[in-house]
């Protein structure tokens, strides 16, 4: 289970972490990063999570799904933006044509 970030400083690396596990930060924000880490079981939970999850998804994104999965995904996308587009219609106001 996932603790929830507690501290404004917790709260401020979150939001870096992504950055820091992909490696896309300079020396001196991953020497504080990993050193805050290693500090706060929390974080340190948060950013072994996070790794393990690009790791999956990197590993995984050579795999092809089936085409009855694409298929229904690719209607659901389709009635997803139809819906939204009705929606925006709806709540637009007319308009009004200039005599």
């Amino acid at each position: 289970m996932m603790r929830r970030v507690q501290s404004a400083r917790c709260r401020e690396l979150a939001a870096r972490l992504s950055r820091f596990v992909d490696g896309d930060v300079d020396g001196a924000e991953r020497r504080r990063l990993t050193a805050h880490i290693r500090r706060c079981p929390c974080c340190g939970s948060v950013a072994e999570s996070l790794r393990q999850t690009v790791s999956i998804c990197r590993d995984a994104s050579g795999m092809r799904l089936p085409a009855a999965v694409r298929a229904r995904a690719k209607a659901r996308v389709a009635a997803l933006l139809v819906s939204e587009s009705e929606a925006r219609r709806r709540t637009m106001p007319a308009r009004r044509t200039s005599r």
